[in-house]
């Protein structure tokens, strides 16, 4: 029997999708098929999508495409992925109404095709009657956890759940002292003392780690369905009892942490059951996942257009903690989601390879003042071929030193090293298409450097940070001797040394601020009291503002990620990429919120090193010095 062809059925792949529908199921086929029956039947047919509305759409994970089993299509086979197979078993006894599988009704073969219909999925999951979110096949540990997160969805809906706003959600667990989110956080303290730390909480994570909410495409099929069903074997759950479920475990998490002592970890009952929550919460990290994607179509369907967040802002949340088959779909599989795809032109287009795809999105984002794109830029890449200004999107990507990520609402920058110029990109007929040419000040070059920062750990805990701080002090001791110094104002070196090992910032819960130089509890204080950690002073452990100011200080260096100090040949000093070497050029690119730090590779053209902390020239003052703009050529 010859195998399914797609020019069986007309299709215009401009105008149409392709509907799969079932064929009424045997009497045989409603018991679990075996292993290698072709049990699932049914017919594809061309609609046109503007006016297809009376649909099921299918999101889930192809799974292993080396283990096919066979489906028939207009009676002729096709092979699909078993995943996909265990999903339609389901599926055929759900609905009568026409389903939409990408696998299926996208013929995947044909590149032209694929690209016009990838282009407008975001479409096809809002336009679906329903989206069936499937997991995979079900068990008995499953089963359970699907109860139990319907259980406490419920519960966390009675206290107040849905209520919440995101302003609210992001302060809940901060100092109250005036008690004005009592009457919020009482119903969540109550209900996390009645959950406890004894509930089936590997069941949970038998549904919150499955591979469902690695994949990047479901973030896009996730947040744009307007009725959304989870389902896992033949359990079903309604999203709006999955995400307070979701939401309340991290606030419960959060509880639990704060309620531990020294008597409850010491108590012969309650001690064994919190050491095996702690060891679960420590070793699972599904509801991370999960609450990442349950997160994303929160915003996206509360948000208004105007509010809604670009694709700058999405990378920046999914990338490299997603998982993808083709690299491409890094951009493809969000670029849907985002509230300036329109502007930034970024086609889906399956004929152009990776590193094509990758740098067209870079310089689509660096025209639109997203250079904060430069601080992705870490080596080495993965995808060969990509410019030194080009991100590895299929990559993790750090947060940069000064981003809007760094901030909670509304999301503004720590810094702003070109104050409020917008890049200027100059555009060459004779320009390769793998180089960009920017603008900007070359402020200096890179004279020392020291080791790279990392954070500390084993039996030698403070060595790295020792080396680290006394090198920062070296080079400041070194600047201010110079014959003609930034600064003769001893006090500058003084902010120079215990701002720039923190990056001038530190971090407040989940975020980062610039640091705090007033009050008890400042940025100083915290470098005072690593020292003093550091020299074996444990003294402000037992002291509530330096220890504060520790956290706030320490918890800020760990996001240095292998950045090393350094003196340029003026005096500056600051941090510079761990690839960095003396001679290498540090310069604002106008437009940008950091510095960055290029190297020279011919008379014109240079490579992106990565971003840098310089001390002194981060909010703007480097437009101050009286320097030529110049260009310079990326490759």
């Amino acid at each position: 029997m010859s195998s399914f062809r797609y020019d069986s059925v007309p299709f215009n792949a401009k105008d149409q999708i392709r509907l799969f529908s079932f064929s009424a199921p045997s009497q045989a086929n409603l018991i679990k098929p075996s292993e290698h029956s072709i049990s699932i039947e049914g017919s594809l047919k061309s609609v046109d999508i503007a006016t297809a509305t009376n649909y099921i759409a299918l999101s889930y994970t192809w799974g292993d495409a080396s283990s096919l089993k066979t489906i028939l299509i207009d009676n002729q086979p096709f092979d699909v992925t078993g995943n996909l197979h265990e999903a339609l078993f389901e599926l055929q006894n759900e609905s009568s109404l026409g389903v939409w599988i990408d696998a299926i009704c996208i013929n995947q073969s044909d590149n032209a095709e694929k690209s016009i219909q990838v282009a407008r999925m975001r479409d096809i999951y809002k336009a679906a009657t329903m989206v069936f979110a499937w997991l995979g096949p079900g068990d008995v540990e499953s089963d359970i956890g699907m109860d139990e997160l319907k259980r406490i969805g419920d519960l966390s809906i009675g206290a107040g759940m849905q209520d919440l706003t995101r302003e609210v959600m992001l302060k809940l667990w901060d100092p109250d002292l005036a008690g004005l989110l009592d009457s919020v956080r009482d119903p969540f303290v109550s209900l996390s003392k009645d959950l406890g730390v004894e509930f089936p909480q590997l069941a949970i994570h038998s549904i919150t780690e499955r591979s469902y909410w690695q994949r990047t495409w479901i973030a896009q099929e996730f947040s744009v369905a307007t009725v959304l069903v989870i389902a896992c074997g033949s359990k079903r759950l309604d999203y709006d009892r999955l995400w307070p479920a979701i939401m309340f475990l991290g606030m419960h998490a959060t509880l639990v942490g704060r309620s531990i002592t020294k008597e409850t970890r010491d108590d012969p009952v309650k001690g064994p059951a919190l050491k095996r929550y702690i060891k679960i919460q420590a070793e699972r990290s599904g509801h991370i996942a999960t609450g990442s994607m349950t997160g994303c179509r929160r915003i996206f369907q509360r948000k208004p257009p105007a509010r809604q967040s670009s694709l700058m802002e999405y990378l920046g949340h999914f990338t490299g903690s997603l998982k993808v088959t083709d690299p491409r779909d890094s951009i493809y599989g969000i670029r849907g989601l985002a509230a300036d795809v329109d502007v930034l032109n970024i086609d889906v287009n399956y004929d152009k390879q990776t590193h094509e795809v990758y740098t067209e999105t870079a310089r689509a984002l660096l025209r639109q003042n997203h250079t904060d794109i430069l601080s992705w830029c870490s080596t080495p890449k993965a995808v060969p071929g990509l410019p030194s200004w080009v991100p590895d999107f299929s990559s993790k990507l750090r947060d940069p030193i000064g981003s809007y990520k760094s901030k909670p609402p509304s999301w503004t920058p720590l810094f702003n090293a070109s104050r409020s110029h917008e890049v200027k990109i100059s555009v060459s007929p004779t320009e390769k298409t793998d180089s960009i040419t920017l603008s900007g000040l070359s402020l200096d070059t890179i004279k020392e450097l020291g080791e790279p920062w990392e954070k500390a750990t084993g039996d030698n805990f403070w060595e790295p940070t020792t080396k680290f701080l006394y090198k920062i002090l070296e080079f400041v001791n070194a600047a201010q001797k110079l014959e003609n110094p930034i600064s003769r104002d001893s006090s500058f070196w003084e902010e120079a040394f215990w701002r720039t090992p923190c990056a001038d910032q530190e971090l407040i819960s989940y975020y980062r601020r610039r640091a705090v130089i007033t009050g008890e509890v400042t940025a100083e204080a915290g470098c005072c009291e690593v020292i003093a950690r550091m020299r074996f002073d444990l003294s402000g452990y037992s002291d509530t503002a330096r220890n504060e100011a520790f956290k706030k200080y320490d918890g800020a260096m760990g996001y240095l990620y292998g950045l090393r100090p350094f003196i340029s040949e003026k005096g500056y000093v600051g941090l510079a990429p761990e690839d960095s070497k003396p001679g290498d050029v540090v310069c604002v690119i106008i437009g940008a919120i950091v510095p960055y730090v290029l190297r020279k590779l011919n008379a014109q053209e240079f490579r992106l090193v990565g971003e840098a902390y310089v001390h002194w020239v981060m909010d703007g003052e480097a437009l101050d010095l009286g320097l030529d703009e110049v260009e310079f050529c990326l490759r």
